[in-house]
Protein backbone atom coordinates (compact mmCIF):
# COMPACT_ATOMS: atom_id res chain seq x y z
CA UNK A 1 0.00 0.00 0.00
CA UNK A 2 1.39 2.94 -0.80
CA UNK A 3 2.00 5.96 1.29
CA UNK A 4 -1.13 8.03 0.06
CA UNK A 5 -3.91 5.02 -0.01
CA UNK A 6 -3.23 4.97 3.43
CA UNK A 7 -3.09 8.39 4.40
CA UNK A 8 -6.73 8.78 2.06
CA UNK A 9 -8.06 5.36 4.40
CA UNK A 10 -6.99 6.78 7.76
CA UNK A 11 -8.81 10.15 6.52
CA UNK A 12 -11.67 8.34 5.41
CA UNK A 13 -11.96 6.10 8.77
CA UNK A 14 -11.68 9.66 10.53
CA UNK A 15 -14.58 10.82 8.59
CA UNK A 16 -17.07 8.40 9.25
CA UNK A 17 -16.17 8.12 13.38
CA UNK A 18 -18.56 8.34 15.20
CA UNK A 19 -18.86 12.18 16.84
CA UNK A 20 -18.51 11.57 20.91
CA UNK A 21 -22.13 11.75 22.52
CA UNK A 22 -22.82 14.55 24.42
CA UNK A 23 -22.38 13.63 28.75
CA UNK A 24 -24.34 16.39 30.61
CA UNK A 25 -23.38 16.15 33.71
CA UNK A 26 -19.53 15.88 32.66
CA UNK A 27 -19.07 18.61 30.18
CA UNK A 28 -21.21 21.13 33.15
CA UNK A 29 -18.83 19.83 35.81
CA UNK A 30 -16.51 22.02 36.70
CA UNK A 31 -16.90 25.77 34.74
CA UNK A 32 -18.32 26.62 31.82
CA UNK A 33 -18.53 29.94 30.38
CA UNK A 34 -21.68 31.03 27.92
CA UNK A 35 -21.69 34.05 25.62
CA UNK A 36 -25.18 34.60 23.90
CA UNK A 37 -27.29 37.05 22.96
CA UNK A 38 -30.83 37.54 23.28
CA UNK A 39 -33.67 38.59 21.31
CA UNK A 40 -37.03 39.90 23.40
CA UNK A 41 -39.38 41.28 20.48
CA UNK A 42 -39.74 44.85 20.05
CA UNK A 43 -36.41 45.22 22.03
CA UNK A 44 -33.00 45.80 20.70
CA UNK A 45 -30.95 42.17 21.10
CA UNK A 46 -28.98 42.23 24.30
CA UNK A 47 -25.66 40.19 25.56
CA UNK A 48 -26.32 37.49 28.04
CA UNK A 49 -23.38 36.29 29.77
CA UNK A 50 -22.97 32.98 31.97
CA UNK A 51 -20.80 31.47 33.98
CA UNK A 52 -21.21 28.37 36.10
CA UNK A 53 -19.58 25.91 38.25
CA UNK A 54 -21.42 22.53 38.26
CA UNK A 55 -20.44 19.30 40.39
CA UNK A 56 -22.22 16.40 42.47
CA UNK A 57 -24.46 17.58 45.05
CA UNK A 58 -24.68 15.79 48.43
CA UNK A 59 -28.00 13.85 47.81
CA UNK A 60 -26.11 12.24 44.31
CA UNK A 61 -27.92 15.38 41.85
CA UNK A 62 -25.66 17.31 39.80
CA UNK A 63 -25.46 21.40 41.36
CA UNK A 64 -24.96 24.01 38.79
CA UNK A 65 -24.73 27.60 39.96
CA UNK A 66 -24.86 30.20 37.22
CA UNK A 67 -23.84 33.67 37.71
CA UNK A 68 -26.42 35.61 34.60
CA UNK A 69 -25.27 39.02 33.34
CA UNK A 70 -27.91 40.22 31.32
CA UNK A 71 -27.04 43.77 29.74
CA UNK A 72 -28.71 46.74 31.16
CA UNK A 73 -30.04 44.54 34.58
CA UNK A 74 -28.11 43.67 37.66
CA UNK A 75 -26.18 40.60 38.48
CA UNK A 76 -28.43 37.59 39.26
CA UNK A 77 -27.58 33.79 40.32
CA UNK A 78 -29.64 30.99 39.31
CA UNK A 79 -29.23 27.30 40.54
CA UNK A 80 -30.20 23.86 38.44
CA UNK A 81 -30.67 20.73 40.65
CA UNK A 82 -31.08 17.81 38.37
CA UNK A 83 -31.30 14.03 38.88
CA UNK A 84 -31.03 11.28 36.30
CA UNK A 85 -34.27 9.61 35.93
CA UNK A 86 -33.51 7.34 32.93
CA UNK A 87 -31.18 6.48 30.28
CA UNK A 88 -30.40 10.20 28.93
CA UNK A 89 -33.06 11.93 31.05
CA UNK A 90 -33.11 14.44 33.37
CA UNK A 91 -35.89 16.22 35.97
CA UNK A 92 -34.91 19.02 38.63
CA UNK A 93 -35.18 21.96 39.61
CA UNK A 94 -34.12 25.34 38.07
CA UNK A 95 -34.33 28.71 40.49
CA UNK A 96 -36.36 30.29 37.31
CA UNK A 97 -38.64 28.17 36.54
CA UNK A 98 -42.77 27.81 38.29
CA UNK A 99 -42.14 23.95 37.47
CA UNK A 100 -39.91 20.84 36.62
CA UNK A 101 -36.84 20.74 34.21
CA UNK A 102 -37.03 18.05 31.85
CA UNK A 103 -33.51 17.25 30.27
CA UNK A 104 -33.59 14.88 26.94
CA UNK A 105 -30.02 13.89 25.29
CA UNK A 106 -29.20 12.24 22.51
CA UNK A 107 -26.20 11.43 20.69
CA UNK A 108 -24.41 15.06 20.56
CA UNK A 109 -27.89 16.98 21.21
CA UNK A 110 -29.81 17.95 24.07
CA UNK A 111 -33.37 19.74 24.68
CA UNK A 112 -34.08 20.95 28.01
CA UNK A 113 -38.19 22.01 28.41
CA UNK A 114 -39.40 24.26 31.62
CA UNK A 115 -41.62 27.05 31.93
CA UNK A 116 -41.05 30.32 33.31
CA UNK A 117 -43.30 32.81 35.08
CA UNK A 118 -46.13 34.11 33.34
CA UNK A 119 -46.79 31.16 31.61
CA UNK A 120 -43.54 31.49 29.20
CA UNK A 121 -42.67 27.94 28.08
CA UNK A 122 -38.75 27.76 27.13
CA UNK A 123 -37.13 25.27 24.96
CA UNK A 124 -33.36 25.19 25.09
CA UNK A 125 -31.19 23.03 22.46
CA UNK A 126 -27.81 22.07 22.61
CA UNK A 127 -25.58 20.38 19.94
CA UNK A 128 -21.83 19.01 21.15
CA UNK A 129 -19.22 20.29 18.16
CA UNK A 130 -16.83 18.88 17.12
CA UNK A 131 -14.08 20.00 19.94
CA UNK A 132 -15.39 18.08 22.32
CA UNK A 133 -15.83 21.57 24.44
CA UNK A 134 -17.57 23.90 22.96
CA UNK A 135 -21.52 23.59 22.86
CA UNK A 136 -24.17 25.77 20.08
CA UNK A 137 -26.63 27.09 22.43
CA UNK A 138 -30.38 27.69 21.22
CA UNK A 139 -33.35 28.57 23.13
CA UNK A 140 -37.11 29.37 21.96
CA UNK A 141 -39.59 31.23 24.43
CA UNK A 142 -42.59 31.43 23.52
CA UNK A 143 -46.42 32.19 24.97
CA UNK A 144 -49.80 31.38 23.90
CA UNK A 145 -47.48 29.30 20.95
CA UNK A 146 -46.26 32.85 19.87
CA UNK A 147 -42.49 33.75 20.23
CA UNK A 148 -41.52 35.82 22.45
CA UNK A 149 -37.92 35.82 22.78
CA UNK A 150 -34.65 33.79 21.62
CA UNK A 151 -31.42 33.34 22.64
CA UNK A 152 -28.09 32.15 20.54
CA UNK A 153 -24.67 31.59 21.59
CA UNK A 154 -22.13 29.32 22.34
CA UNK A 155 -21.02 27.66 25.50
CA UNK A 156 -17.22 26.49 26.31
CA UNK A 157 -16.14 24.17 29.08
CA UNK A 158 -13.26 25.85 30.96
CA UNK A 159 -12.17 22.91 32.64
Amino acid sequence: MTLVAAAAMALAGAATAPAPALDMTAFFSGRTHTENVLKIVFKRPARLVVDSVGGRGDRGDFVLLDTVREEGKPVRERKWIMRPVGPNRFTGSLTDATGPVDVTVSGRQAVIRYTMKGGLKVVQQMELQADGRTLSNHVDVRKFGLKFASVDGTVRKLD
